[in-house]
């Protein structure tokens, strides 16, 4: 008896001592992370464009205001937000570049491809598709293309104030984008009294830079400027920021008024001395 006893005992504390070493069930245990979720992980950040690590530490922010020596104060102006630019337009030609290699290659998308195809189509606003063709993936292409840093620069210089207005100073809004919902930016002081909208707050000018430039690339009221940019990127033309700002009419109620502006400042400020020459892979789309 005594040693049955002895014996009971040794087994439960086997047991006592087994699950205390490995408390968790087989089937609850916690798994590597497989290659593929690591791959889909990256696919979507680099979705979230706005939030990707700078190519460049962030500048700090001038006081354009207090820079009294007015050529001095355009070309602090440039330099500060020219490289946000630059950069969007790298990001851009990359997935364009991508796009073209899954197009021109004989495997069909692989599974993390198609996320980040479909992830592609949700931010440019097309129709959800079930099987990739070379046709619905060229339906990318018209919206994954750079905006020239000539255009970009003007309009920040025009909608900002050459960075000294309200929406610049206390929001890093430098291209005027709206937003609807109450607390998302700032209210206009001269907002109608049925009017809901605000001026959209930025965390930085570079997540401003980029929020205008996916807007000009998604919105349905500058198809016009993507169908010129097309046109000129097929006929392997430069893609300038005087062509396309032909396209602006809807960015402003002053429509062609406000387009000659815009051309008027570039010519002005030379500012296709900063538009720069990105590769594109493949043939021209």
């Amino acid at each position: 008896m005594d040693r049955k006893i002895l014996w009971l005992i040794s087994f439960a504390v086997i047991i006592v001592l087994w699950f205390k070493l490995d408390p968790k069930h087989p089937d609850e245990q916690e798994l590597e992370p497989t290659q593929s979720s690591e791959t889909e992980t990256l696919l979507e950040n680099q979705l979230k464009i706005t939030k990707a690590t700078p190519f460049q530490p962030m500048p700090i922010k001038p006081n354009f205001a207090e820079i009294s020596d007015i050529k001095q104060r355009k070309e602090t102006f440039f330099q500060y937000l020219v490289p946000f630019a630059a950069e969007k337009n790298a990001l851009l030609i990359r997935d364009r570049n991508e796009l073209t290699r899954i197009i021109e290659s004989s495997e069909p998308p692989t599974r993390e491809q198609k996320r980040w195809l479909a992830a592609l189509r949700k931010i440019f606003k097309l129709k959800k598709v079930g099987v990739y063709t070379p046709d619905n993936l060229a339906e990318l292409y018209p919206h994954l293309d750079i905006i020239p840093e000539s255009l970009v620069l003007a309009q920040a210089a025009n909608e900002s104030a050459w960075g000294t207005s309200r929406f610049a100073l206390k929001g890093n809004n430098y291209f005027g984008q709206w937003c609807f919902k109450i607390g998302c930016g700032l209210v206009p002081e001269s907002r109608d009294e049925d009017a809901d909208h605000e001026v959209q707050k930025f965390k930085s000018a570079r997540e401003s830079v980029f929020a205008y430039i996916d807007n000009l690339n998604s919105n349905a009221a500058y198809r016009a400027l993507r169908k010129e940019r097309a046109s000129l990127r097929e006929q392997k033309k430069n893609i300038s920021g005087l062509d396309l700002a032909k396209g602006l009419l809807s960015y402003s109620q002053r429509g062609q008024a406000y387009v000659e502006e815009i051309k008027s400042l570039i010519s002005y400020n030379k500012l296709w001395r900063f538009d720069q020459e990105i590769v594109v892979a493949g043939a021209s789309k």
